[in-house]
C-alpha cells in the first residue's frame, strides 16, 4: 500500500547551490515534484531507495538524493543530471558525506 504522507522538503546550501545550476526547465519540473510531495504525498512522485537512509527523487533527468528528518521532513542533499543508467557512485559517497555532516542549521 503507498503512503498518502506529505513531507515538507527542504535543500541543504550545497544542494541549492547545484539546484542553481540547473537549467530554468529542469528547475520547473523538480519544483513541480517538490510541491507536488508536500501536498499530495511522496508516492505521487517516482522515488526509489538507493541504500539505507539515502533515496532518490526521479526528476525527469534530475536526481535529487535525499534522506530523512524529523517525521516529515525530507532534506535534499544533492541535485545532478543524470547522464547514465545508474546512479553514479560518486553522488551517492557525496550524499553519504553530507548526510553524515548533516546538523539541523543546515537547511531552513
Amino acid at each position: 500500500m503507498f503512503s498518502d504522507k506529505k513531507y515538507k522538503v527542504k535543500k541543504i546550501k550545497q544542494a541549492e547551490s547545484e539546484y542553481d545550476a540547473l537549467t530554468t526547465e529542469q528547475q520547473s519540473l523538480v519544483d513541480e515534484d517538490y510541491k507536488t510531495v508536500e501536498q499530495e504525498g511522496i508516492h505521487r512522485v517516482s522515488t526509489k531507495k538507493l541504500e539505507k537512509d539515502l533515496y532518490e527523487i526521479r526528476t525527469d533527468t534530475v536526481r535529487s538524493l535525499y534522506t530523512y528528518r524529523e517525521s516529515e521532513l525530507i532534506v535534499v542533499v544533492t541535485i545532478f543530471v543524470k547522464k547514465k543508467q545508474k546512479t553514479p557512485e560518486q553522488y551517492k559517497k557525496l550524499a553519504r558525506k553530507r548526510i553524515k555532516n548533516l546538523g539541523d542549521h543546515d537547511y531552513d
